[in-house]
């Protein structure tokens, strides 16, 4: 997070886009990736809801329920 301050100032409020790039030297392929997030500002807590085991597989879609929590612990938006 220090590295994106000094180039490009508070990332608060602000969306960041990621690109990835992987290459497999033994089948001589490279894959590239992206994602998107954003930054929310200090005295704010994200609290994934639902069962804590999730499994990740490539290709299948993943969906997860976010609550985005005040330090006052109000619930301010479910996604």
């Amino acid at each position: 997070m220090e590295e994106i301050r000094d180039m490009w100032g508070e990332p608060a409020g602000k969306d960041l886009y990621f690109i990835a790039s992987m290459t497999d030297y033994y089948y001589l392929e490279t894959l590239t990736s992206t994602a998107v997030t954003h930054v929310y500002q200090d005295g704010i807590k994200l609290k994934v809801l639902g069962r804590n085991i999730r499994t990740f597989k490539p290709g299948i879609p993943f969906h997860i329920q976010v609550c985005v929590h005040c330090f006052s612990v109000s619930c301010v938006r479910v996604c």
